[in-house]
């Protein structure tokens, strides 16, 4: 099996986390080559831990010194400029979700992907849970889908609360770090695209941005089509937004997203269909191991069933994902993809952009 070097950007929560220990893991496939953060001292600590050689305050600097690159990870809070320079490079690039944060923004990016040929995937983890892509199929194979809800509720912090491993995360130690300075730019991008908006808009788009574009793009996995029309409300505080989405084929959504002081992680893609309903409820993202689970209602069918019988049997049937960990089979596709030429990601800048459509059809629906 090939290895290849890959340069990391972004040394916080993320790659902590996840990235750093899975490509660790996987050092059959991976060399970690280099890392960059705007706080060095921080990458210098991270650094130590997993035994990498080089350490960047800038990833310009760090892309010139390390040019036998075959890809890098994005993984600090606004990819678009490191994500541009590695793929006019020609270096293939993996960015966290969301791909950035105005449409502008993705365009470029899928522009410099298809132009230089650098492959470009986009950090959807829940699309590599074998739940959700058994979920997926269900849905596919559903009869008709006439009605769907996109719901995602989560509690403080985006539901990070529930991970104990974050007392261990090494810290950003002072000021005009990646963790104060990298945050701040990405709203006066947004409100250059966007125009005006009220701060409870505004609150409501970095949600959207964050963790529920991870629903935006497994509900458009099972139904890639443009809407035909889209009405949403934002509540005075920013905190919730519900949306009703309608399609050609008859296909009517509801979309609700909301954030609450209550410790709870909620998160689920309902179909209802002629012949059956599918549910696929997800986990938090940061519990390793835990895939999403699929429930599937639908009439039962035997030979004693009689065409008159009044009351049909109604069966449900719960599929549980292996245990596989998303973020690891990312990572490993990922690896496929650029020692692959032929591959393409599953979640491909393209896909994300589209993606980004649709937030932002939502966010001006809800801005009228």
């Amino acid at each position: 099996m090939p290895r290849i070097r890959v340069g990391v950007l972004g040394c916080g929560m993320i790659a902590q986390l996840m990235h750093l220990p899975y490509l660790a893991e996987l050092e059959d496939r991976f060399e970690i080559a280099a890392l960059c953060d705007q706080d060095k001292a921080l990458a210098q600590r991270v650094a130590a831990r997993y035994r990498v050689p080089r350490v960047h305050a800038s990833f310009e600097t760090l892309l010139d010194a390390v040019p036998s690159l075959d890809a890098v990870l994005v993984l600090n809070k606004d990819h678009f400029g490191p994500a541009l320079m590695a793929l006019e490079r020609g270096i293939h690039t993996f960015t966290e979700k969301p791909l950035c944060y105005t449409l502008a923004e993705a365009e470029r990016l899928v522009g410099a992907s298809e132009r230089t040929g650098a492959k470009l995937m986009v950090g959807y983890m829940k699309r590599h849970d074998s739940g959700v892509q058994r979920g997926l199929a269900e849905i596919r194979r559903t009869s008709a889908p006439r009605m769907a809800r996109v719901h995602v509720v989560v509690g403080p912090d985006y539901g990070n609360w529930i991970i104990p491993e974050l007392q261990r995360i090494e810290r950003p130690t002072g000021a005009g770090t990646a963790a104060s300075s990298d945050a701040d730019g990405r709203l006066p991008k947004v409100r250059a695209e966007f125009g005006a908006a009220s701060p409870a808009l505004l609150a409501a788009y970095m949600d959207m941005f964050g963790v529920w574009s991870h629903d935006i793009n497994v509900f458009r996995a099972a139904f890639p089509a443009a809407p035909t029309s889209v009405k949403a409300h934002v509540s005075d505080d920013g905190s919730t937004l519900t949306a009703l989405l309608h399609y050609a084929d008859g296909l009517q959504v509801v979309f609700q997203g909301g954030t609450t002081s209550a410790h709870l992680f909620e998160e689920s893609l309902t179909v209802w269909g002629a012949d059956r309903t599918v549910e696929l409820d997800m986990s938090n993202p940061f519990l390793r191991h835990v895939p999403a689970t699929v429930r599937i209602r639908e009439d039962e069918t035997s030979p004693s069933t009689s065409p008159r019988q009044a009351r049909p049997l109604t069966a449900e049937r719960t599929v549980s994902g292996s245990h596989h960990e998303a973020f690891k089979a990312q990572l490993c596709h990922f690896h496929a993809c650029v020692t692959t030429p032929a591959l393409r990601p599953i979640t491909t800048g393209r896909e994300a952009l589209e993606d980004t459509r649709l937030m932002l059809g939502i966010l001006r629906a809800a801005a009228e």
